[in-house]
């Protein structure tokens, strides 16, 4: 018999994808700059106080919001806000030639890594001379952005910081491209022109390790990441297979991969692109499994190892990989103009935000265009589809250069501007190319899915919210349950009486408020459950047409029966094995009961075998049916139990422990039980025949 399978009449399916998140709604916007060109590169928000450091490199000296005086051509500008746009404070830091800013890295102190390129010597801030044109430059700075260590590195050439990114243990990882040779703080030569070179520093600045990796022309490293046994640095390449690259270009630049161990040691390399020239520009790991996104600029059209077509004169394309390289999907995105791609993030629930800057329209574009070059944001989702396309700028070329996605999961984008007022642009433009900062919110609307249901009945909620949240908070409405509330994101609730129930999730995204819906659920009142019984599972000894029907003294009236041959009646008369279910349902609920059914034990034990391989009478084996408990000992002439088994098919083959038993009489004993019957016991004697 199997017991009160108690069923709700009213089903439905759990909701089982993943959200693709909210669409962005405009927020606000900031411009921060002087009389000469401000290029910001990278943008962060504190995960404390919801600050926004704005970084990058001015050509300004003492003008507008550049309080400073410029050391030299271009120096490194901070410039650090509230959540109200209030600059809190804004620092500079240079030498007495270029200095340019890649990007930022926070870190465990509130300050934060800054990381480019410097040409300057020993002046301004900078407390080492030049290794030679070009350095690797970072700078220490504290949570007021005052300056606690800068360090330059770099070989006898020049040497381009594009990347830089912390390893989780106080060090970094700093990437970029190097035209020199051996020298300096540089251990290989260079392979051809422009080599992937990458260094690995501790928390001081000292340099630990570093490699090249390159081929016989241009090697152009743009990003690094982590991960699960590896790191993986990506950039482009022209060069055919030499140095150390192994494949030869597909036509042009291809995206290029090399995936090293913690110590710089080479894994494998492997290029992508088409026949065109093809720009990686981003990697990030997937979320919720192991693998990459790819992301970057492509010329070509669907030729190569590049399947996806193309739009124009420069598209996005980014790939979907495995951690192994190997490609799940590819996808292109662009329109009549041109575009670029500059920065990609990847939301809570593991899709792709992807964003640039673009002067065309059409295509892929839905969003269109207000001017010049506009900033281009697209999220795609896990299976490659785009979700949204959002274009933002002013009447003039508005380049985007990062994103970063906030604690209350809304989108920080940033770049540079040449607009004044216009479009989007709130703000006058100060000079030339100004910061140009904004945020796109994105609404939280709590959704779940309700149901009537039985009392008595476990009833799944499902949450089904257009966010990723990371906190639930639910109620039940139900005050005599000691389970009233729940932090599961999908939980089940029983109500023990009937009723009308107001349930309320609240859910918490990040740093979002929390926001509350609240659902009606009808619990009806059950008048089956428990109420169903069907009796024992039983054996049919030498009767017929037997009377099964609901056993239970309590049975309901004014219900409806329905039978698992069919038949509507209160009770059915069978006479064959097998097992029978008798669903009763009233108004609104339904209950169900089993029972199972089977023949009359009936067997036949033989009196002898013979185990000699001739595939006749091998083995001692109870022949029969109806046995729902089968336990079959074997003892030989002293007494001993040399086999045992509960398996009616296996069966005895004349060994104990492998091996051979002589030939004999053996003492069986079977004890067996029918269906709903008393256990028996049958002994007898077994010759064993070679």
């Amino acid at each position: 018999m199997k017991k009160n399978i108690t069923l709700f009449i009213f089903i439905f399916s759990a909701f089982l994808g993943l959200s693709q998140g909210s669409y962005p709604v405009w927020d606000k916007d900031y411009a921060w700059g002087g009389d000469q060109d401000d290029y910001l590169m990278d943008i962060h928000q504190n995960k404390k106080d919801y600050s926004i450091l704005s970084a990058g490199h001015t050509y300004t000296s003492g003008n507008q919001d550049f309080s400073g005086l410029n050391k030299g051509d271009a120096d490194f500008w901070v410039l650090k806000s509230d959540t109200g746009g209030v600059v809190l404070y804004e620092k500079s830091f240079g030498g007495d030639s270029t200095d340019q800013l890649a990007g930022i890295i926070p870190t465990g102190d509130d300050g934060y890594l800054l990381a480019g390129s410097s040409a300057s010597g020993m002046s301004g801030e900078k407390s080492q001379s030049s290794k030679g044109g070009y350095d690797f430059w970072i700078v220490k700075i504290d949570e007021n952005g005052n300056k606690q260590w800068d360090k330059s590195i770099g070989g006898s050439d020049d040497d381009y910081l594009t990347c830089a990114v912390a390893d989780g243990n106080g060090g970094y990882y700093l990437g970029g491209y190097s035209f020199s040779n051996a020298g300096e703080d540089k251990s290989d030569n260079s392979y051809g022109d422009e080599d992937f070179w990458m260094v690995k520093i501790n928390a001081s600045g000292t340099v630990i390790w570093d490699v090249s990796f390159g081929g016989d022309t241009t090697d152009i490293l743009t990003n690094v990441q982590f991960g699960s046994d590896q790191v993986w640095l990506g950039g482009y390449s022209i060069s055919d297979s030499s140095g150390n690259k192994t494949e030869d270009s597909y036509g042009g630049f291809d995206y290029w991969i090399v995936s090293i161990d913690d110590t710089g040691n080479k894994n494998w390399d492997k290029n992508f692109g088409g026949s065109e020239d093809d720009f990686l520009e981003e990697i990030r790991p997937l979320k919720h499994s192991e693998g990459f996104w790819i992301a970057g600029t492509t010329n070509s059209k669907s030729t190569g190892n590049k399947s996806s077509g193309g739009y124009d004169n420069g598209d996005f394309w980014i790939l979907n990989v495995d951690d192994s390289a190997i490609v799940k999907f590819d996808r292109t995105f662009g329109s009549n103009g041109s575009e670029t791609l500059k920065d990609m993030e990847i939301s809570p629930e593991g899709s792709a935000i992807i964003a640039g800057y673009s002067n065309g329209s059409g295509g892929s574009k839905i969003s269109g265009n207000n001017g010049g070059f506009d900033n281009w944001i697209i999220k795609v989702d896990t299976n490659g589809v785009k979700f949204w396309d959002y274009n933002y700028g002013g009447a003039e070329d508005d380049t985007l250069q990062a994103i970063f996605i906030k604690c209350d999961r809304g989108i920080l984008a940033g770049g540079y501007s040449e607009s004044s007022i216009s479009g989007d642009r709130t703000h006058l433009n100060k000079g030339v190319n100004d910061y140009w900062v904004y945020e796109l919110s994105v609404p939280t609307h709590p959704w779940f899915r309700v149901s009537d249901v039985c009392s008595g009945v476990p009833l799944s909620f499902f949450d089904e919210s257009d966010v990723w949240p990371d906190k639930w908070l639910w109620d039940f409405d139900d005050p005599t349950s000691a389970q009233n509330t729940s932090e599961d994101q999908h939980p089940i609730h029983t109500y023990s009486q009937a009723g009308l129930y107001m349930v309320s999730m609240m859910i918490k995204e990040g740093c979002q408020n929390d926001t509350t819906l609240t659902r009606e659920v009808r619990v009806w009142d059950n008048t089956v459950l428990g109420n169903v019984d069907l009796g024992r599972d039983f054996s049919i000894c030498g009767q017929s047409n037997l009377e099964i029907y609901n056993e239970d003294i309590n049975a309901p009236d004014r219900v409806t029966y329905a039978w698992s041959t069919g038949e509507t009646t209160e009770s059915i008369f069978i006479e064959n094995k097998g097992q029978y279910t008798l669903t009763v349902t009233d108004q609104h609920c339904s209950a169900a009961d089993s029972v199972l059914v089977d023949t009359c034990p009936d067997f036949r034990i033989p009196d002898a075998f013979s185990p000699n391989s001739d595939d006749l009478n091998d083995v001692f084996k109870v022949w029969g049916v109806g046995l729902y408990e089968f336990d079959l000992l074997i003892f030989n002439r002293w007494g001993q139990l040399i086999y045992r088994s509960h398996d009616q098919e296996e069966g005895w083959d004349g060994t104990v422990n492998g091996r051979d038993v002589q030939a004999d009489v053996y003492v069986y004993k079977l004890i067996y039980k029918g269906l709903g019957l008393s256990r028996k016991e049958k002994v007898g004697i077994i010759a064993l025949v070679r």
